[in-house]
């Protein structure tokens, strides 16, 4: 599918259990919730949430992206509760032509180890090797996100090595790991 199809109409995307699905104005509290959590900003590139307008600010974001064809962020809902956010994930970034993107994604804290990332981000995966007819899906992890990492290689992801003080966050240079994983694959 060419970017100019793809983004001509936001595609939700279902799994078993759960609904992938646009982010909208009305999830802009559920959203706050997710990164006033200090644990969940921990291992992000945003500092934790003070201001309802930060979580306004970034569901602007990740419209902008998919308005301006740079990426695809779907908000995650449980199929019985579709209006409730629980966390985002989706591609940060897409590259047409290297046929390649960057996965990134949160969950609320009270939703972790209950597979409900795993079971989004195969969803996700299908849809960047599928419709998205990418060739190499990337994802940066903090070293320290212990759960990241054993989430990514349970998918298949390769450990590609450390980016030694990759990006300067939170007032600091910080390592990224880097992970990657083919359509061959």
């Amino acid at each position: 599918m060419s970017p100019a199809e793809l983004y001509a109409q936001f595609p939700p995307l279902w799994t078993q259990n759960l609904l992938l699905r646009d982010l909208v104005p009305g999830d802009v509290e559920a959203l706050f919730r997710i990164f006033f959590d200090s644990q969940v900003t921990r291992c992000y590139n945003l500092d934790t949430f003070r201001t309802i307008a930060e979580a306004r600010e970034l569901i602007g974001r990740f419209t902008s992206r998919f308005l301006n064809q740079v990426g695809i962020r779907w908000g995650i809902a449980r199929k019985e509760t579709p209006d409730t956010l629980i966390g985002t994930c989706g591609y940060n970034i897409w590259i047409p032509s290297s046929r390649r993107a960057i996965v990134g994604y949160d969950l609320a804290r009270d939703h972790w180890k209950q597979g409900i990332m795993r079971e989004t981000l195969k969803r996700v995966l299908d849809f960047g090797f599928g419709t998205m007819e990418l060739n190499r899906i990337e994802a940066l992890v903090f070293p320290e996100n212990l759960p990241s990492h054993r989430l990514l290689q349970k998918l298949g992801f390769q450990r590609e090595g450390v980016l030694r003080e990759y990006e300067f966050l939170k007032g600091k240079f910080v390592d990224l790991t880097m992970y990657s994983l083919l359509r061959r694959e």
